[in-house]
């Protein structure tokens, strides 16, 4: 686990108050409340929000936006990959009628 000072140690431009500001907007959510105590999640999240901010210019109101999208985003790739691996513990045959009804249903590509 990781505390306060491993973050701004190891993610440049980001101060303990900024990163408490962040946790209070709740962009970041430590794992123990209590202590602070941060994940590598978590670090990877700071240094992503450091760089909507610093280098990519969004604002305050503009960030929540962006990290729910990204939020959806890996929750969709969870899922995916949870169908995946049940699509593979399928029978061969199974498997070769999803595919084909994938295909079907694909919307043709504009070319």
């Amino acid at each position: 686990m990781l505390s306060e000072r491993d973050i701004v140690s190891r993610v440049q431009h980001v101060t303990v108050t900024r990163l408490r500001v962040w946790v209070r907007q709740g962009w970041i959510r430590p794992v123990a409340k209590e202590s602070q105590g941060f994940s590598e999640a978590d670090m990877a999240r700071v240094a992503l929000i450091r760089d909507l901010e610093d280098k990519l210019g969004f604002d305050e109101e503009q960030v929540p936006v962006l990290l729910n999208l990204i939020d959806q985003i890996h929750g969709l790739r969870a899922e995916l990959k949870t169908m995946l691996d049940a699509l593979e513990a399928l029978p061969e045959e199974v498997r070769a009628t999803v595919k084909l009804r994938i295909t079907k249903r694909k919307p043709k590509s504009r070319g």
